[in-house]
């Protein structure tokens, strides 16, 4: 009987060494597993640390090259420059601000559900941060992109524009989403298996709702700003309409009178092909007619068909055939208002000026002008 106890009593201190190898294993695998997850997370949150020191490298070279490209294009613009250098300003902090908390301090001291909470809250803030910052972006762009020519675009154009623009916005935006979260789904995704339902539902607190708030408010302050600056120097062309008709304007069989300040001029030579003057005072323009399109603007080109006097047409013809490969100009009070390539002997005694108008009355002053040369 004492022999049976004493086996059983040396089969239980055999279980137990048994127990405590085991346990010592199962601790050694955890520390093992615990210095892995957090050697793979300590790279990911490596990522921000990087990524911050380039954005004190990117911000005041995407600065600089801004003003570069406005100096060029607009010349010394005060207005559009500290536009620029205030939105590179803003984006910088809040990009410093919204990954400060995703660093190596919560792994040394093994908070690990806090660094998991922190990187959630960084892809909420970082979500809205990239749709709130390009649409005052987009905006300046394409204010920028149509302000040489000092008006809108016709629609095709602009929507043409627009969609390429959205699509190029779209598509960096999206890269530079996924390319600057990825890190935070790796620490995420590592640190999940430790975490409960409710640790994973944290919501933000009250500074970091105070912070999306103010971060709306500034960004709409600066999609405010840029549509004042695209509409100062971009305005819809003034368009003039009516019904759509053809002007006319006849010299009268008797009427010799002339203003003698129409001339064509060879632009190779200082000499005067045709003028009043070399045809004894007699008038030069016996007839002028434009076709007006029924809506126009201070910027589309107006045709208007000059017909020469028996006299005038004779000389046009002996110019145009003698300055066949060269190039001719219209001069009226000694400013060229066309210029055009001679190609061949015009023997219909006539031709067009192509020339901008801002109203039917200028319009109409200009061909009463030309009736009278």
């Amino acid at each position: 009987m004492e022999n049976q106890n004493n086996n059983n009593l040396s089969e239980l201190d055999q279980l137990k060494a048994q127990y405590e190898t085991l346990k010592q294993q199962f601790d050694q695998q955890e520390i093992i597993n615990d210095r892995l997850m957090k050697s793979s997370i300590r790279h990911s949150t490596d990522f921000y640390k990087r990524y911050r020191w380039t954005q004190i490298i990117l911000y005041p070279l995407a600065a600089i090259i801004g003003i570069l490209c406005i100096r060029c294009f607009q010349g010394n613009n005060l207005s559009l420059s500290l536009f620029w250098l205030s939105y590179c300003a803003v984006c910088f902090a809040v990009e410093l601000w919204i990954t400060r908390n995703i660093h190596t301090k919560s792994l040394e001291n093994t908070d690990l559900l806090t660094l998991s909470t922190h990187a959630r809250t960084y892809k909420k803030h970082f979500s809205l941060f990239i749709v709130l910052y390009t649409i005052p972006a987009v905006i300046f762009v394409l204010g920028m992109m149509f302000a040489n020519t000092g008006h809108l675009p016709n629609l095709g154009t602009a929507l043409v524009t627009l969609g390429a623009v959205l699509l190029i916005t779209l598509g960096i935006a999206f890269v530079e989403f996924r390319y600057k979260t990825r890190p935070c789904d790796e620490i995420i995704r590592q640190i999940e298996a430790a975490e409960t339902p409710a640790n994973r539902e944290i919501g933000l607190n009250r500074k970091q709702k105070w912070f999306r708030i103010a971060m709306i408010v500034v960004f709409i302050g600066f999609d405010i700003w840029a549509c004042l600056l695209v509409a100062k120097y971009i305005k819809t062309p003034p368009i003039w309409s009516h019904s759509g008709y053809k002007l006319e304007y006849e010299r009268g069989a008797g009427d010799f009178t002339t203003e003698g300040t129409l001339e064509v001029r060879p632009m190779d030579a200082d000499t005067v092909a045709i003028s009043s003057e070399l045809l004894g005072g007699k008038p030069i323009v016996q007839h002028v007619e434009v076709t007006v399109p029924s809506m126009i603007s201070d910027t589309d080109l107006v045709q208007i068909n000059v017909t020469l006097t028996p006299e005038a047409s004779l000389l046009w013809y002996q110019f145009t055939t003698k300055a066949k490969g060269h190039h001719a100009a219209l001069y009226l009070n000694g400013i060229k208002i066309q210029d055009w390539q001679i190609k061949c002997g015009i023997s219909c005694g006539s031709f067009f000026i192509m020339k901008e108008h801002s109203s039917m009355k200028e319009l109409d002053a200009f061909c009463e002008r030309l009736i009278r040369q």
